[in-house]
């Protein structure tokens, strides 16, 4: 369930109110309401039905479940614009689709795609991912291409669709306040095993909040100046900058500034706002993750929006027995099923690709022995936090919040009228000692006073030390299934070395790819005289091959899946021959000289008598490096060699020689 966060509407009853905002609130403010709403929602603010059918773009994914549709494209024929904030990975409605040949003249090689953002202009987009990887890969190297455009009321429309795409996508199709990337894929079975890839972005989201404290707008993550944004945009709540009272957002922008201290003993501001929603939610959803990131309120108390974030209040008055006017009421403890003693949350984290996750569970013993032993959680949901510290400030907050359990119903006479509702007050009567509440409930009262309602809270609810009470997050065990749409190439390759001076076939072997979803091997090799790779019969089944050749060949050799994906290749090349080699007579032998390839791991010797060839037999030793003295000659024996160097993988290069000497 989301978090606990209230908004509060406030109006006197009998008394003139204009409706501000529109929408619901403005009609509960013009009928004279007055209320609290815990969570933000229940019977009084449903939650906006989806005007027409919404068909999910994939089995099981759902783009307007909690923390859903975040990092993923999807086509729908009717959507909903999304509004990003701060900075987040997302993804969106793929707007536009259209193939055509490559520059090799393939049918549908290139694959083009428009994915929308944001509903509004933004700051900045940056990494763009396909699938699990960013378009700098070099996997995708001359294979991707992706342009790029911020939502600019005055942009133009993308140059390369409108001279790509035969008149698909024209000068017209300007996207202007809409913030899309357009993908150009070349598409082949290595880089895009699978098709086209899931597009998403890293995104700096909106860029026109205004900043009251400096008077700025540009880009901001902070929760407060983000709420106060949405209340007056078109489409928010429609607000007036008028309608918001200043100094109150002035105050929660900065307690959301305020740095805190980390468990990593670093520091970060108290509340940020990274995520996106869908205008599909509806405004009360929305306003209620804005709330929710700051911990904090959002209270409508004459025709004004006030907007809180949490964090300790200082007692605006204190609140006596000259302030009633009838008798009080004091409800000492919350009732059973009102109480937890443990909080779980999900958040969203960047580490994990941006994907909600869960927090470090807080389970409070102290509070667990006053229930009698039995662990009770509240969950809550953090979409637009992406800093697990911050959230565990929240959930502490929350659960030190619902400990506090005394509830006071205060009739109070006119000087309660000096409150505000979410202000924090003294309640100090006779025969009670005092102890500080938050104002959570106020209206006119027919007989002329005030009626109040305050929840005991203390500063110590927002009490932090991370030392203390930050936990440490841990690593979630993760679970890898097999993807049949990726394949493993096969770990090694390895080609039977020639004894002789000549042959007519290579043995090629490799090793097996252990998947389920193996169907075959392909096998290439490329003689020296042809260079180009040949394809070798169908698909193998075994892992060796003898392949007919008469010259030095190089081999690859790649896994298929039975989707039709295909691994990288496995090369066994032919390495270079040896450069410039010479012999010279030494007492009892022959010096060979010469350069030693870098590519190779040793060599082959032939040596005969005569300027032969054919009569040429390999000598034992397979020196890994040049010099190599032959010995065991005896003075006068001329002797004549080839050489011939071996890769890693056993493959032979080229003879080099002959050369000749004679012994001293």
């Amino acid at each position: 369930m989301p978090a606990a966060v209230p908004l509060i509407a406030v109006v006197a009853s009998g008394v003139a109110s204009a409706a501000v905002g529109g929408g619901v609130i403005g009609a509960l403010v013009g009928a004279g309401a007055a209320l609290v709403v815990s969570a933000v929602g229940g019977a009084i603010f449903p939650a906006k039905k989806p005007s027409v059918p919404t068909t999910p773009a994939t089995t099981g994914f759902d783009a307007s479940a909690p923390g859903a549709g975040r990092t993923q494209s999807f086509r729908q024929p009717i959507t909903e614009h999304q509004i990003v904030f701060g900075r987040c990975k997302v993804s969106g409605p793929i707007v536009f689709l259209h193939s055509a040949p490559d520059d090799q003249g393939r049918e549908d090689g290139y694959f083009y795609a428009v994915v929308v953002l944001a509903a509004h202009s933004v700051r900045a987009i940056g990494e763009v991912w396909l699938g699990d990887k960013l378009e700098t890969d070099a996997s995708f190297t001359g294979l991707v291409r992706v342009d790029r455009h911020l939502g600019a009321p005055d942009q133009a429309a993308n140059a390369n669709l409108v001279a790509e795409t035969g008149g698909k996508w024209t000068a017209a199709h300007r996207g202007r306040g809409r913030a899309y990337i357009a993908v150009r894929l070349k598409l082949t079975a290595e880089a895009f095993p699978s098709g086209p890839p899931n597009i998403a972005a890293i995104v700096e989201g909106a860029d026109t909040i205004l900043d009251p404290r400096t008077g700025a707008t540009g880009w901001s993550d902070n929760p407060a100046l983000c709420l106060a944004w949405y209340l007056t945009a078109p489409f928010g709540w429609r607000a007036s900058w008028t309608d918001i009272d200043i100094p109150a957002l002035i105050a929660a922008a900065n307690v959301c500034d305020e740095l805190v201290g980390t468990r990593r003993g670093v520091y970060e501001r108290r509340y940020t706002c990274n995520g996106r929603v869908s205008l599909g939610e509806g405004k009360i959803a929305i306003t209620r993750k804005l709330i929710s990131a700051m911990a904090g309120a959002l209270v409508v108390s004459g025709g004004r929006f006030f907007i809180h974030a949490g964090a300790p209040a200082l007692p605006a008055a204190t609140l006596t027995s000259d302030d009633l006017r009838g008798d009080v009421t004091i409800q000492g403890s919350r009732p059973r099923r009102d109480l937890f003693n443990g909080v779980r949350a999900v958040y969203v984290e960047p580490a994990a690709n941006w994907q909600p996750t869960d927090a470090p569970p807080l389970l409070a013993s102290n509070y667990v022995a006053e229930d009698g032993g039995e662990a009770i959680y509240r969950d809550m949901e953090f979409p637009l936090t992406t800093s697990v510290s911050t959230v565990q400030r929240i959930m502490k907050a929350e659960l030190e919040r619902n400990r506090r359990q005394r509830e006071v119903a205060f009739p109070a006479n006119l000087s309660a009228l000096r409150l505000r509702p979410w202000e924090a007050a003294m309640v100090a009567l006779d025969r009670l000692a005092p102890f500080p509440a938050r104002v959570t409930g106020w209206s006119l009262s027919p007989d002329g006073g005030v009626n109040l309602t305050l929840a005991e809270e203390d500063p110590a609810v927002w009490a932090w030390n991370p030392a203390v009470d930050e936990r440490a997050t841990g690593d979630s065990p993760a679970v890898v299934l097999p993807n049949p749409g990726r394949i493993a190439a096969p770990a090694s390759i390895a080609v039977g070395t020639p004894t002789g001076t000549s042959f007519a076939a290579l043995a090629v072997s490799w090793a097996a790819v252990a998947s389920a979803h193996l169907a075959n091997y392909e096998v290439e090799f490329m003689p020296a005289s042809v260079a180009a790779w040949q394809g070798y019969g169908a698909g193998q089944g075994a892992t060796a091959a003898s392949i007919p050749t008469a010259e030095p060949t190089a081999f690859r050799v790649r896994a298929v899946a039975r989707s039709g994906a295909v691994s990288g290749w496995r090369e066994a090349l032919v390495p270079a021959a040896v450069s410039a080699p010479t012999a010279t007579g030494i007492t009892g032998g022959i010096r060979l000289s010469g350069g030693f390839p870098a590519d190779a791991v040793r060599l082959q010797i032939f040596e005969a008598a005569s300027n032969s060839l054919a009569a040429a037999a390999k000598l034992p030793a397979e020196p890994t490096g040049l010099f190599y003295d032959r010995t065991g000659l005896s003075a006068g024996e001329t002797r004549w060699y080839w050489l011939r160097a071996v890769s890693a993988e056993g493959n032979a290069s080229a003879l080099a020689g002959p050369v000749s000497a004679t012994a001293l």
